[in-house]
């Protein structure tokens, strides 16, 4: 069987279903309520780069877009960030890898996103963000550091010096 095309994916996402491929096993997620988007939407707004504006990274996000990081490693990450305005393609992004990812946790699907950290960080994502609305914490995976676990409202400074304000949702 072969594994389903970007031109499937949208066909499903069209009817309200939510596809991603990690090494060649497709994960089926509903697609996200009110509550999930609204954090991505606020921690978006609240996404700002260090001192001074000039800094090198642009902390360029955008949420919910397909991502090819490697063949067979198809993601929709919540929100990602580059240093670099990513192109603008029909549809998935390709040769471009994100300096952070952002997960917002949602009932059910918790183990999706934490099963993808190591998979994000063996891609060269930089840093990996899950945050959890109904627990009000966060877990921050870093490459070579050990796992963080923060209490909401928090402030984060990724790698790339992207400064990221998570409030109470």
């Amino acid at each position: 069987m072969s594994l389903p095309t970007y031109q499937d994916i949208e066909y499903l996402a069209y009817h309200g279903v939510r596809l991603e491929i990690t090494g060649g096993r497709t994960t089926w997620e509903a697609l996200p309520g009110a509550l999930h988007n609204g954090v991505v939407d606020d921690i978006r707004q609240n996404l700002t780069r260090l001192n001074p504006p000039d800094a090198a990274c642009g902390c360029f996000h955008i949420a919910d877009t397909y991502i090819e990081f490697a063949p067979a490693l198809l993601r929709r990450p919540d929100i990602a960030i580059f240093c670099e305005k990513p192109p603008r393609p029909d549809g998935a992004l390709t040769g471009i890898i994100p300096g952070a990812v952002i997960e917002v946790l949602s009932t059910g699907y918790e183990q999706k996103d934490r099963d993808a950290v190591t998979l994000y960080l063996g891609h060269n994502v930089q840093d990996v963000i899950l945050v959890d609305p109904r627990q009000h914490t966060l877990e921050w995976h870093t490459i070579d550091q050990p796992r963080r676990q923060l209490d909401l409202p928090t402030t984060c400074t990724v790698r790339m010096g992207c400064v990221i304000q998570i409030d109470r949702p």
